[in-house]
């Protein structure tokens, strides 16, 4: 076999327009004015991969820079935290250039995970920082290992070409057999899970016409399950009940005539004790009796400094019996899913930002416990992924975790492929074309009866047909003394 080795990192920035809707989450106020949702800056990155008879490929990777949700510790600006951010990148870039060689992606990622997971702890960083930054540099080695292989990733795991070994992040899978535990091909189609914030209009008469964008696409719940029958819906919950309940009665009303709903909770964090949480959960059950059965689980409910405290275990697996739970903020280390499962909680996030390796672990463990009684699961979150590189390479990551719905609204917050070049548009349409669909001018995630097609991104690499026209981006480095000067 073959070794590899880095020759070059760069990375980049593509910055987006304003978003097309307002968003808040439970605690957050909407903003004063319409039409100037939160600007999304999507990081990039530019890896090229030489084997050793001096052959190279490109590989890239890309995620939203989203600090707020990173990083929610109170007296730490925006700016702060995406110039911190930027640094750990910078850092990891370094020790990802001086990896040495290596023969597959996993070895290489067994060589930089814990130094980059080091590097963050040392700047005191949320561990859900450093493995975002770790994330970006395994994905993009991925790409370019299975584009050198001239083959899709979910063939390369699914052989078990990339090295992974899924008993070095959870011991207990010592012989479980994982290739045979995936699916015998990737899943290509998915729900789509529209996230409902505590801002986000129901029905036509929550705009008047001055809040309207009028831009030809759905804007209100009831416009999205009219126009692209969508039938599963991710609610955000503020920690206060009496206000969730009430919010909760004005959606079901919507939504109770989709074909039928699923339903998932988010409270991103907001119960700050369990007491609370059990009475928002029981007066839930009582007042909305109907609403209840349709919900599948509740994700994140305590602040993640709370979540995976052993003393939590009694009141934990009580609550569990009522809905499954599952972690998302505190699933900032590769053991955090075994630590949560041990609790009580049933579930835990996939986001290509927290690390393949380890959804492709926890998918192992998942599937381990299963063979021994105990039902577990994993979802798709991620609320703004947006085209290309993010979403297409999360979308091939849920084809090889065979997870049918997931969280998407970059299409509700943000107009289509705006945020792209003319280049990268162009061939985003001409490449997948079951993906996106041209109207007018723009290109648009084609959503047809609530879900979206996408064995097109089954292609040479991870889910990227063409390399992306870095020449319309911005390099980081500019991009941060740009926008977040230090003052």
């Amino acid at each position: 076999m073959p070794a590899y080795t880095i020759k070059a990192i760069e990375l980049y920035v593509r910055e987006t327009l304003p978003g097309r809707m307002l968003f808040s989450l439970g605690k957050q106020k909407q903003a004063a004015k319409p039409n100037q949702g939160l600007l999304n800056p999507l990081g990039h990155m530019r890896l090229i991969l030489q084997d050793s008879n001096g052959q190279e490929t490109f590989g890239c990777s890309g995620d939203r820079l989203s600090v707020r949700w990173l990083d929610k510790r109170p007296g730490r600006s925006l700016d702060l935290k995406r110039r911190e951010l930027v640094q750990l990148l910078n850092d990891a870039r370094e020790i990802a250039l001086s990896a040495g060689s290596f023969e597959t992606p996993f070895e290489f990622w067994q060589k930089v995970h814990p130094q980059i997971m080091q590097r963050g702890k040392s700047m005191k960083q949320e561990e859900l920082t450093s493995s975002f930054a770790s994330a970006q540099f395994e994905r993009a080695v991925l790409d370019a290992f299975c584009r050198a292989h001239d083959t899709p990733i979910f063939d390369m795991v699914k052989k078990n070409r990339i090295g992974f070994q899924a008993a070095t992040i959870h011991p207990e899978l010592k012989g479980f057999p994982f290739e045979k535990s995936l699916p015998e091909s990737p899943l290509s189609q998915f729900w789509i899970r529209h996230t409902i914030g505590s801002s986000d209009p129901l029905t036509s008469k929550d705009l008047d016409d001055t809040q309207r964008v009028n831009d030809g696409l759905p804007e209100t719940l009831e416009d999205y399950v009219r126009e692209d029958g969508v039938r599963y819906f991710k609610i955000k919950v503020s920690g206060d009940p009496d206000k969730d309940i009430k919010r909760l009665a004005a959606i079901w009303d919507v939504i109770v005539g989709a074909q039928v709903p699923v339903i998932t909770l988010d409270a991103n964090e907001a119960y700050d004790n369990l007491k609370t949480f059990e009475k928002f959960l029981v007066r839930f059950n009582a007042e909305l009796t109907g609403m209840f059965q349709h919900v599948a689980y509740i994700e994140q409910p305590l602040r993640r400094q709370l979540t995976l405290d052993p003393s939590t275990k009694r009141a934990i697996s009580r609550l569990a019996e009522l809905k499954p739970l599952l972690i998302d903020e505190a699933d900032g280390s590769t053991d955090s899913y075994r630590r949560a499962l041990d609790i009580g909680y049933d579930g835990t996030s996939h986001k290509n930002c927290k690390g393949v390796f380890k959804s492709l672990a926890n998918y192992a463990l998942m599937m381990h416990r299963a063979e021994s009684g105990r039902q577990t699961f994993m979802s798709a979150e991620d609320l703004q992924n947006l085209p290309i590189v993010p979403l297409q390479q999360d979308f091939t990551t849920l084809g090889i975790l065979g997870i049918e719905h997931c969280e998407r609204n970059g299409h509700h917050y943000n107009f289509g492929l705006s945020m792209l070049s003319d280049k990268d548009r162009e061939n985003a349409l001409k490449s997948h074309p079951d993906l996106y669909f041209r109207k007018g001018d723009e290109g648009f995630l084609n959503i047809q009866g609530g879900r979206v097609s996408c064995s097109s991104l089954q292609c040479p690499g991870f889910g990227i047909s063409n390399e992306p026209d870095w020449a319309s981006m911005m390099k980081l480095s500019d991009w941060v003394k740009l926008r977040h000067p230090e003052g």
